[in-house]
């Protein structure tokens, strides 16, 4: 498949939710606002990387319908407040245990997933700036733990969307109008 822009590749998940899941895109909230916007930034200390803030310009989180709208199987895409209280919470954690720290100051909660993990955007000034990680509290995990930027981490879970094949160990399912991902 070709590689398709952010932007693109955000207009290709309208158009599928449109045609095959419309209760979860009808359920997606408005555009984050420029004061959800600058929360956030504050939040992180730093400017927002264009693809989140490009994320966040297209639907500010998932909303309250279950079940949630994913940025990756299992993982539910946080609105702005939600990224900024979760940040403050690992950070707090953090804080809590001076000798094993599991959270970046400049990471950025975009999606929350079982049980306390949540895929996170960096945006400290590093090697690893705009990797997506999956940021737990479960050091058993297996599977893929980063992706390059945002788009790729999209660009996955729009193909699986589309073409139905696994991805983080889930399929797509769509029940009455709405996406869900169940186990593969």
């Amino acid at each position: 498949m070709p590689h398709m822009s952010f932007s693109s590749t955000l207009a290709a998940i309208d158009g599928w939710l449109a045609e095959y899941a419309p209760l979860t895109l009808r359920d997606l909230p408005p555009p984050a606002t420029a004061a959800e916007l600058a929360a956030v930034r504050a939040q992180l200390g730093v400017d927002l990387l264009k693809d989140v803030e490009e994320l966040l310009r297209w639907h500010n989180g998932a909303g309250r319908a279950r079940p949630p709208f994913c940025l990756a199987p299992g993982f539910a895409f946080l609105g702005t407040a939600d990224m900024v209280a979760m940040s403050r919470r690992r950070i707090a954690e953090d804080a809590d245990r001076p000798m094993w720290r599991s959270w970046n100051r400049q990471w950025l909660p975009v999606a929350s997933g079982r049980r306390g993990s949540c895929l996170a955007v960096d945006h400290a000034e590093s090697d690893t700036h705009g990797n997506v990680v999956i940021s737990s509290t479960d050091d058993g995990r297996d599977g893929p733990r980063t992706w390059p930027d945002l788009g790729a981490l999209l660009s996955r879970s729009y193909q699986a969307m589309r073409y139905g094949n696994p991805f983080m160990k889930s399929r797509r399912t769509v029940l009455h109008g709405r996406l869900d991902w169940e186990e593969a």
